[in-house]
């Protein structure tokens, strides 16, 4: 990719879209389902912008900032393009007949389980919750709107460019 990064016949338009189809897709695969700590999501967010910062030709060493470069190549922060994945993916789950797998998934508890001492480790479940409620969404209210296909993805997409601005 570094070719066509340093080529300055291509626009950044191209390079962008070529960003999102092909490095983005191939590194956020499945995303929507994973637990994210803090930690991964800052690794995620550096390479997001190490990427950005090539495709621009900016070097490490250049002072730009993080905003600057989002601003100049018109993506989101990791964060909310893993948000959005995780919402919509969760729309589409709460859709689905009773009898599939991640429909059971998604409500699924084990009996006679107790939690061991410590801080339980993060879980798909409660990093959606945390979304929802930057959503001002409670579990409940989101699984009424996300039978509302048109209803839930306007949500998601005001909810990711609330966070956004």
């Amino acid at each position: 990719m570094r070719k066509i990064w340093r080529n300055n016949n291509i626009s950044l338009k191209v390079k962008t879209r070529l960003y999102e189809a092909i490095v983005l897709s191939t590194l956020l695969y499945g995303a929507d389902v994973w637990p994210l700590t803090a930690t991964l999501t800052k690794r995620l967010d550096a390479a997001h912008h190490r990427w950005q910062s090539s495709i621009l030709s900016i070097s490490w060493t250049g002072r730009i900032t993080n905003v600057e470069v989002r601003t100049r190549t018109r993506q989101q922060t990791m964060d909310n393009i893993l948000r959005e994945r995780r919402l919509r993916w969760l729309g589409h789950v709460i859709c689905m007949d009773h009898q599939r797998i991640p429909q059971q998934a998604l409500y699924w508890q084990i009996r006679g389980y107790k939690r061991g001492p410590g801080r339980p480790r993060a879980n798909w479940r409660s990093t959606v919750n945390k979304d929802l409620q930057k959503m001002g969404f409670t579990w409940e209210e989101a699984e009424v709107a996300a039978l509302d296909r048109h209803r839930w993805r306007r949500s998601v997409a005001q909810c990711v460019q609330l966070d956004a601005g």
